[in-house]
């Protein structure tokens, strides 16, 4: 079961894994996950700022933005 929804905005780390060194950013969940067999569900995210979509791991995803 995917633990975040259609339209939720969220805070992510679109490069390095969640527990690098890069800035997070906060985007929208514009698709519902692709739950690709034996794999980790990838989000269609849409970046906030810069209006750009990315596929993005769960693993991925720091939590609800504020």
């Amino acid at each position: 079961m995917p633990a975040y929804h259609l339209g939720q905005r969220v805070n992510y780390k679109p490069v390095g894994g969640p527990n690098s060194n890069t800035s997070s950013s906060t985007g929208v969940i514009r698709n519902e996950p692709d739950m690709r067999t034996g794999k980790e569900p990838h989000y269609e995210i849409e970046n906030m700022k810069t209006h750009k979509s990315s596929s993005i791991k769960e693993s991925n995803i720091i939590g609800p933005a504020e």
